[in-house]
């Protein structure tokens, strides 16, 4: 079915924050309502209409989106969402915990005052920034934070690639935007409740506190993702697995 006629995406022009910011999330919601499924091609016109904005910040929202690993630009004026891979989540996930959760319990005796400090104005920062897509640097700072003193350089070059790779699914699923004021409640907190642990400098509530973190992220992205257009539950059933 075209994009012009579906009936999902809704218009943006009266709606506060930035405008590009405003169509960020308007695409990441109907892609995780199936408006916009992963393979379907779509176009800048289809979405200036329906969005009721200019071309401009549709196509920046865009450029944005297709460096995020989210869509696919072509010279043509046209788009495809990129498809999403429980199986690849699954394997991102598996390694971040198994390096993160003992890289931050190996910090946490090390860990100063002013690291302590640094790590609570990371996570106000962040969620300060909410609706903004500013908040992402600081988040991503935050997570590396956590790791530190303990991590090597070596560590730094296997996270970082598996960051870059989980940011895809975690931009498109924990989106600020559609309802700033609880995202940012909520998710402040559970950052807070990982400076808490930080604080004990208790390894194992560190190690435990940070599993649990990435953990739950595994799992609302799962969640979320099944039911998206091509991952609905009898390919979850299919694969004898639960999401």
């Amino acid at each position: 079915m075209p994009l012009e006629d579906r009936r999902g995406m809704r218009s943006v022009a009266e709606r506060k924050a930035s405008a590009v910011d405003l169509v960020l999330h308007e695409i990441r919601r109907s892609i995780l309502n199936g408006d916009l499924p992963p393979g379907r091609p779509f176009t800048v016109p289809a979405l200036t209409e329906q969005l009721g904005v200019s071309h401009v910040p549709v196509r920046e929202a865009l450029r944005q989106l297709e460096a995020q690993g989210l869509v696919v630009l072509s010279p043509s004026r046209s788009a495809i969402v990129t498809s999403l891979d429980p199986d690849d989540l699954r394997a991102i996930y598996r390694l971040r915990l198994t390096v993160e959760p003992e890289l931050a319990a190996l910090s946490a005796r090390d860990r100063t005052d002013a690291d302590i400090d640094d790590l609570a104005r990371l996570v106000r920062e962040a969620f300060d920034k909410v609706p903004s897509e500013d908040f992402w640097e600081p988040h991503r700072e935050f997570h590396a934070a956590l790791i530190r003193p303990a991590a090597s350089e070596w560590d730094l070059r296997l996270l970082r690639p598996l960051w870059d790779a989980s940011e895809r699914y975690t931009r498109l699923v924990f989106d600020p935007v559609g309802e700033p004021e609880s995202f940012a409640a909520h998710r402040g907190h559970v950052h807070e409740e990982l400076v808490d642990a930080a604080r004990s400098r208790d390894p194992e509530r560190v190690r435990a506190q940070v599993r649990e973190h990435l953990g739950s992220n595994r799992q609302t992205m799962l969640d979320r993702m099944s039911r998206i257009g091509g991952f609905g539950e009898q390919t979850w059933a299919a694969r004898g697995e639960s999401a």
